[in-house]
């Protein structure tokens, strides 16, 4: 694990560390500033936050079973929560931060699942390429659960890949990918009674 550069990183580190998928962040995190060693404290700080709203009841919900993956109502309802979290945690965890960091960094977040500007298209990638090492497995437990479908399943794990704009993130994610698709694959063999 990389160790966060500055104290708010270090006190975000400890606020999500509850979270159930707090590994999903912190590898987020690192993804961002491999893959873009200058990144700003902001777009670190966003990587290591960007999913904490389900972290807190009331969220908007995914209907998995819908295999919807790309479902606009929610992405733009999931981001935004999150966004809105963070900079009000900003604000309360940092108070002599301008408040313009806590809007960029809101911005970023917001724009986390479809990307669209150089910094939020780093931390597209990086949110994809950490899901398939830390969260992939959640395809076969969703499929094994009867929660979606194989295909469903199969269609999160290529969107994941798909979406990524960032051009030297989609080469690393392709074997990512190809095993995670794999791995699914292979879970699904093991269920079938010979």
């Amino acid at each position: 694990m990389t160790v966060p550069e500055t104290d708010l990183e270090r006190r975000a580190a400890a606020w999500i560390a509850p979270y159930g998928q707090a590994a999903h962040l912190v590898r987020a995190r690192e993804w961002v500033v491999a893959l873009e060693p200058g990144a700003s404290e902001a777009l670190r700080l966003a990587a290591l936050t960007h999913d904490i709203e389900r972290m807190f009841p009331g969220g908007p919900e995914d209907d998995k079973a819908g295999g919807d993956w790309v479902n606009p109502d929610y992405l733009f309802a999931h981001s935004t929560r999150s966004g809105d979290i963070v900079r009000w945690w900003i604000t309360q965890t940092a108070p002599e931060r301008e408040p313009a960091f806590g809007a960029h960094v809101r911005r970023l977040i917001q724009l986390h699942e479809l990307g669209g500007e150089p910094e939020a298209d780093v931390l597209q990638a990086a949110d994809s390429l950490s899901w398939f090492e830390t969260l992939a497995p959640l395809a076969i437990g969703w499929v094994a659960s009867g929660t979606t479908t194989l295909g469903h399943a199969r269609a999160k794990l290529q969107w994941m890949g798909d979406r990524i704009r960032h051009e030297p993130a989609r080469a690393l994610a392709g074997p990512l990918l190809a095993g995670a698709l794999e791995r699914l694959d292979l879970s699904q063999r093991e269920e079938i009674p010979q």
